[in-house]
This record gives C-alpha cells, structure tokens and sequence, in this order.
C-alpha cells in the first residue's frame, strides 16, 4: 500500500479577488455582505499532490473548493493513507476547525486546485447573521460526515466491493470521467494496487468502465450500483 508523503504546505501567492456569489454558500448573500467577505477570504492555488493543512496544524481557518478536488486522509502508525472524504468544486472541508485545535487530518490537493479560506471566528459571525449561510454549512457538513461514514462502513466488505463504493463515490465527486488512477482508486479503497488492477479489468470487460493513463471513464454507474448489490 501506498503512503502519502507529508509536507509542510508552502503556500502559493494570494491570486487576484474573485466574484465568488455564484458559489451556492454564498449567493443569498446581499451584495454588501460579499464585498465585506471578499475582503477577508484568503484565496490560494495548490498544485496535485500539495498539502493544504497537515494533521497537527491549527484549525484556525475554514476551506472551500473553487476549482478542483481535494481529499482528506489520516496515516496510521504504520504510515498507511487512508481516504476519509474527497471534495470537488463548491465543496467545503476542514470542518474540524469549528472545535478548534489541531486538523487531526492531512488534506492534500487531488488536481490543481483553487481553495477559499475563511477564519473561523469570521465564518462563524457570518453564519450568526446570516441563516441561509449556517443551513448550506450543515448541509455540506453532514455530506461530508456521511462520505466518512461510508468509507469506514465498507471497510469491512471484500476488495472488490470496496472498489465498487469508491468508484461510486468519486462519480458522485467528479462525474463519470474520474481524474484518479487505478493506484490511487486502490489507496483510497484501502486495498493492492494488483487487486484493484483485476477489479478493473474485470469491470472493462463486462463493458460498465474504461481506463487511461490519468482517468476512469465510468460508462454506467447503475450496472456499478447492481454489481456492488450482488456481494
């Protein structure tokens, strides 16, 4: 198995402000209230594989995925990665910094990837005054803590049906062209990259995905649904 190499995250310079309303936590915002945010958000540009925030940093800040994907991991002691949730564009993560502390997880950058903070003690106050705010945070909270749920309860299921959720799972993130390889499907299903190869194989042959070098094509994610039903 595959371990994610931790590093210390170098961020990126500040990119030029953005209109960010269109972004569905934002837009019941009144338009003073988005220019007072815009002056508070921090905006920041990570390359694949870069981490955002390592396990024992701060949660100071909450995230928010404007382009690309991002995933949360913890290592075991042996240094084991292992997928906790994947978050795609509008998503939000790093959720652990409404208690305070430390992350308690490593988030790295799964694409290229343009990210939104917020200090927590603002996104709170915003969250007080506006409702609408505070109802599509929970909402993407509880998305999130479904997604973790998810992965742990099929943790104890065989290989291939382990395979079969995740690759579900990633349509639901990405759609049914999924940016990940067959290593990474098999980091984040917490199984060999070779088995993971075989359940591929046998999915290409019974017509239901392609694969290329950098993506899955997932030509029918209702077959994939009927098969996992099956184990």
């Amino acid at each position: 198995m595959l371990s994610m190499t931790k590093t210390r995250p170098v961020f990126s310079q500040r990119t030029k402000k953005h209109n960010f309303v269109s972004m569905d936590i934002f837009k019941t915002l009144p338009s003073f209230a988005m220019r007072d945010i815009e002056n508070k958000m921090i905006v920041k540009k990570f390359s694949k594989r870069e981490s955002i925030f390592l396990e024992s940093d701060q949660a100071d800040f909450v995230w928010f995925v404007k382009e690309g994907y991002v995933k949360e991991v913890n290592h075991s002691p042996d240094g084991k990665a292992n997928t906790l949730c994947m978050v795609g564009p509008n998503g939000m993560f790093g959720i652990s910094a409404f208690n305070g502390g430390e992350y308690g997880f490593h988030c790295v950058a799964e694409t290229d990837t343009t990210v939104i903070s917020f200090p927590i003690h603002i996104f709170q106050a915003l969250m007080e005054k506006f409702p609408e705010v505070a109802k599509v945070a929970f909402s993407k909270i509880s998305k999130l803590l479904r997604q973790s749920k998810d992965m742990q309860t099929f943790s104890q299921e065989s290989a291939e049906k382990r395979i079969l959720h995740v690759l579900l799972e990633m349509v639901e993130v990405f759609g049914n062209i999924i940016p990940l390889t067959r290593k990474e499907i098999a980091e984040m299903a917490g199984t060999a990259v070779e088995t993971c190869i075989r359940s591929c194989i046998r999915l290409e042959k019974a017509g239901l995905m392609t694969t290329a070098h950098a993506h899955i094509t997932v030509k029918n994610a209702g077959s994939l649904m009927d098969r996992m039903e099956e184990f």
